[in-house]
Parts: structure tokens; sequence; C-alpha cells
């Protein structure tokens, strides 16, 4: 019996928790960090000060833990969604490109509201938070680097520039339609967004003959 009233209470605590990040994750986004106070998470949440108090220490405190929490989602993401084992042919290249770029896209489109204030505040926060946000731009970069030397040894990208520069150059284009594209989609509008990106990639501006 006690030990069901502890599982039971710490499930009680994981729900609160949650409760104040998403009203938190909801507030920042709405009103941006520096405008936010903790009297509008809590109303947001519908719990008292103290309740808060319990879980976070400061407004600091809790948007370090949304970063975290999204860097987590992240990672567990990129590992369940990394690239396959088979070997990169020009018949599968772009499907296999396509559907990684559209777990991403739906993966962001999904986190939105974090997304925005961990990557468009954490730097201007605290050295922590933009350690983190770096942190996920590396693990992005990272697997676009691996795909372009995967294509690039597989004769269907060039070897005229690293994988590491075509990498930050996929990433600011992917930092710009998270920036304006994603604001707005919805959900049926993913897949264009991932074509159009996928015939940048592989084609750029160049006129076909």
């Amino acid at each position: 019996m006690n030990a069901k009233r502890t599982h039971r209470a710490a499930r009680e605590r994981d729900k609160r928790r949650k409760q104040l990040l998403d009203a938190a994750t909801r507030v920042f986004a709405q009103k941006g960090y520096w405008s936010a106070s903790i009297t509008d998470i809590i109303r947001f949440a519908g719990v008292a000060r103290g309740t808060f108090y319990l879980y976070f220490r400061s407004k600091r405190d809790v948007f370090l833990a949304i970063a975290e929490n999204f860097r987590s989602e992240q990672r567990r993401f990129t590992h369940q969604s990394g690239p396959g084992e088979a070997p990169l042919t020009p018949d599968n290249s772009r499907a296999r490109i396509r559907a990684d770029f559209l777990n991403y896209l739906e993966f962001y489109h999904q986190n939105l509201d974090a997304a925005n204030i961990v990557l468009r505040d954490a730097s201007r926060i605290d050295p922590l938070a933009a350690r983190k946000r770096e942190e996920i731009r590396r693990a992005f970069r990272s697997n676009l680097a691996n795909d372009v030397a995967r294509l690039q040894e597989a004769g269907i990208y060039h070897r005229n520039i690293s994988p590491e520069l075509a990498a930050h150059f996929l990433v600011g284009m992917f930092d710009a339609i998270a920036a304006t594209c994603l604001q707005r989609a919805r959900k049926r509008d993913l897949p264009r967004l991932a074509d159009e990106y996928l015939e940048f990639a592989f084609h750029g501006l160049l006129a076909r003959p």
C-alpha cells in the first residue's frame, strides 16, 4: 500500500511539473522571456505561487528546464530517426533525405513553442542556456554533415565542398524555414516544404538544361 501511494504521489508530482513547464512554454512563446512573469505562468497553469516554487526556483530556472527538455526530446528524436544502414544510391537518396527532413519538420512543428523560445532567447539569457542551444544546433549539423558525406561517397554530391560547410548552409536554410514558414504552416503543408528543401539541396538555383 505504501509503495502504491509513493508511486501515485510521484506521478502527481511529475504531472504538476509538466503542467508548469507547458504553461511556461506557452507564456514565453506568447510574451517572450523578458516580458513574461511568474505571475503569468501560474495564472496560465491555474496554480498557486507556492506550487511553482515547489518545482522551480525562478523564471530562469523554469526556462532552463524547458531548454533541457527540448534538447532531450531532440536527442531522442535524432536517435530514432537517424539515417538507415542501407547504402545511399541515386535511386534511394532523394527519398531518404526527404524522409529525414520531413521528420525534422514534423518534430519542430509539434514542438514549435519550445523550439521558438529556446532557439530565439537562450543565447540572451545566460551562458548555460546558450551552450544548450549550441548543443542542439551541433547535433543537427552533425547529422546533416554525415548525410552529405554519404552522398559524396555515393557519387551523388560532388566533393568540392566539405560536408561540415555544407551542413552549415543547410542548417541556415532550416533556421530560416523554422523562423518563417513553420510559424504559419499547417501539418498538411510540411510535405511541400520538404519537397522544396529537397529540390534546393539537390539542385540549388541552377537552371537545368
